[in-house]
């Protein structure tokens, strides 16, 4: 007589089906990061040559306690870490966060916010530009004048032209804030850049964005273009932007802003989760401005973190209803009929998730701090 797993147990016990991946092949998780850091993974992107690179920040408790951007670059075909970077702030600035990252199948490029002091009442946050050779060296670093007080990141796309960059504008005078969206375009070489804004409010930072065949793809919490100093926004919503216009604004569901957790997939489309109360909305808005999709769905849980979709099926890092103390769980969700289950395979508490076309790429952090990759093949 075979056992259920406890896993499968207590995925039951929480009325949640469990997902088995879809062969055996899943391989051998791969450490990111050792125990003794405070590290944080802010995105996963595939790259040129089947690799993903992947970006975020570290810290050493028992060190200067200065946030240091990290950045690796995986080879999914190998299945191991090509090479990895921590980077500390530049310029002799506090602190630094790797946001987004491209390649032009030849360089990678990662875009950092960047704090000048520790202290929040003398801080200017910035924006800059990285540039690594093949071995991981760094090969340029160039600050993107953005024309403004504060600026922090959005979105990276990189082609044989260069490097675009999009993110969030912020001035702070007289008790009044202005916000923008601003566009960088940056030679291969980080020599030259051209900026631009559209002065019309902007998406707060941590939106959800794409930049892709000339358009900025985003969803998130939106800020006005001027208000109070001390306003908080709870706005909301969905658009797209090409050659500095607005060509669609949509706001698809009502709910609070940090109740929201969207994706833009690979094909432009906003999909979210939202919650409220124990309900969990599913939408889709595709790159035309049209809504495709928002159901209701019966779930178990009532918080969403990381969110990642393909073509058929939504990948969310979620937990429990009322029950804080338990830890988040990988599940899909079918896109045609909202149904949910539970993936296996994977240890440690997930943390972040991307769906390619044929696997699942997971970051799980264990109980000692340190992050593991899991690649899970999917069915096709």
């Amino acid at each position: 007589m075979k056992f259920a797993s406890l896993e499968t147990l207590a995925l039951a016990w929480l009325g949640v089906a469990a997902l088995v991946p879809a062969t055996a092949a899943t391989t051998a998780p791969v450490v990111l990061s050792q125990p003794h850091l405070s590290t944080y993974v802010r995105q996963i992107a595939p790259v040129a040559g089947g690799r993903l690179c992947i970006v975020g920040q570290a810290m050493d408790p028992d060190g200067d306690l200065q946030s240091r951007g990290t950045v690796t670059l995986y080879s999914l075909a190998e299945g191991k870490v090509l090479w990895q970077q921590a980077v500390a702030a530049p310029d002799g600035q506090a602190a630094s966060r790797f946001i987004a990252c491209g390649s032009d199948g030849r360089s990678l490029y990662v875009a950092a916010n960047v704090d000048s002091h520790s202290e929040r009442s003398l801080n200017r946050a910035q924006v800059y530009l990285y540039r690594f050779d093949d071995q991981g060296r760094v090969a340029a670093v160039k600050p993107l004048a953005t024309g403004s007080g504060n600026a922090f990141v959005y979105a990276l796309g990189a082609d044989a032209g260069g490097v675009t960059v999009s993110g969030m504008t912020n001035d702070v005078k007289a008790g009044r804030q202005a916000n923008a969206i601003f566009f960088a375009r940056v030679d291969p070489l980080l020599k030259e850049a051209r900026t631009s804004r559209v002065e019309k409010g902007a998406f707060a930072s941590g939106a959800s964005a794409r930049l892709a065949d000339g358009a900025l793809h985003v969803a998130g919490n939106f800020l006005p273009a001027s208000d109070a100093a001390d306003a908080l926004a709870d706005d909301y919503a969905v658009s797209k932007i090409v050659a500095g216009k607005y060509q669609f604004s949509l706001r698809p569901v009502q709910a609070k802003a940090e109740d929201i957790a969207t994706t833009v997939t690979a094909a432009a489309d906003v999909v979210s989760l939202a919650v409220v109360g124990k309900s969990t909305t599913l939408t889709v808005v595709g790159p035309d401005g049209k809504l495709k999709d928002s159901r209701t769905l019966a779930s178990t849980f009532c918080q969403t973190g990381s969110i990642s979709a393909t073509a058929g099926t939504v990948y969310a890092i979620r937990s429990p209803c009322g029950r804080s103390q338990d830890p988040a769980r990988l599940v899909a969700i079918a896109r045609p009929s909202g149904a949910e289950a539970a993936v296996a395979g994977i240890s440690g508490e997930p943390v972040n998730v991307l769906a390619l076309e044929d696997r699942l790429v997971v970051v799980t952090r264990k109980s000692n701090g340190s992050l593991l990759l899991h690649t899970l093949p999917l069915a096709r």
